[in-house]
């Protein structure tokens, strides 16, 4: 580590941070009247003095789609409809939400982003391949078009407003798919970033991530969960908020189990064992910044 670095590290650990992480999932930004949900949710947060890092996932079934497309271009399919159609889901949001004089900037960049997926496609469809490293890049447009797209949206009505690529401070390994994050590194440019923007509020890409070499990387499917417990942890969050569309952790899969019940609280070691043990509600690696730092503290 450089001796800036050691500096650095020194001085940023002396931060410590009494806020929240507000994670939501797909359906979340899923529509029209979800985002104003969450939007309604925002305000009541800052109205109480709250100004809470966001992190954000994909549109709900934009991830699928984008494997979809990804997989059907390296066998040869065309995927101009679907294209199509996730252009179309993002275009309606902003028609819906955003006021006219700032719609054209929000197309551009939006546009932007569809090219370049559109180009990624390309190339799959000509080589009929799609490795590991190309997937984490086709994927990662889910996230990248939502949260810019709900950022522009969220500064209508918090002026100031931002939103980041989480690339730009998760750096992990180079395991496409699956990265392993590094810790160390992370924490210092998280709450660097943090420090810069604190009087802001914060819309942060779920799931994505980079390598050393600044190439994309995922966390794994569930993976906006986790990016969510690496800025609390980093940032000495005082509450991680997982909003869904599940009232909370279950005794039973409620699909299944018609009597299930939500449970008031669990211990960490409870939550931990239940994720991994195939509750869905928690993605596994979500448990262990959190739980990391609580046994630290």
């Amino acid at each position: 580590m450089s001796a800036f670095l050691q500096k650095r590290k020194a001085f940023l650990f002396n931060i410590y941070v009494i806020m929240k992480i507000l994670k939501f999932g797909g359906t979340s930004v899923g529509s029209v009247q979800s985002i104003q949900t969450l939007l309604n949710i925002l305000e009541g947060e800052i109205k109480n003095k709250q100004k809470p890092v966001v992190v954000l996932s994909a549109m709900s079934g934009v991830t699928n789609l984008l494997v979809a497309m990804a997989e059907g271009a390296a066998e040869g399919k065309d995927f101009t409809a679907q294209l199509a159609e996730l252009e179309k889901r993002h275009f309606d949001v902003i028609k819906s939400l955003l006021d006219i004089q700032n719609q054209n900037p929000a197309f551009t960049r939006l546009k932007i982003l569809f090219n370049q997926l559109e180009d990624l496609l390309q190339g799959i469809l000509t080589l009929r391949e799609l490795t590991p490293k190309t997937r984490d890049m086709v994927l990662s447009f889910g996230e990248r078009c939502s949260t810019f797209m709900i950022g522009k949206i969220a500064a209508q009505r918090f002026p100031g407003a931002i939103s980041v690529e989480a690339t730009e401070f998760i750096k992990t390994d180079s395991s496409f798919g699956q990265a392993k994050v590094n810790m160390e590194l992370t924490d210092l440019l998280v709450r660097g970033f943090y420090q810069e923007n604190s009087s802001k509020l914060i819309f942060v890409t779920g799931f994505i991530s980079a390598n050393d070499a600044g190439q994309i990387t995922t966390l794994g499917r569930g993976g906006s969960d986790y990016t969510a417990a690496i800025l609390g942890a980093a940032l000495n969050a005082e509450e991680i908020q997982i909003w869904t569309d599940v009232n909370g952790m279950m005794t039973a899969d409620p699909r299944m189990v018609t009597k299930a019940f939500s449970l008031p609280e669990l211990t960490y070691t409870e939550a931990m064992e239940l994720s991994y043990f195939g509750a869905k509600v928690i993605y596994p690696p979500t448990m262990i910044p959190a739980f990391m730092k609580k046994f630290q503290s």
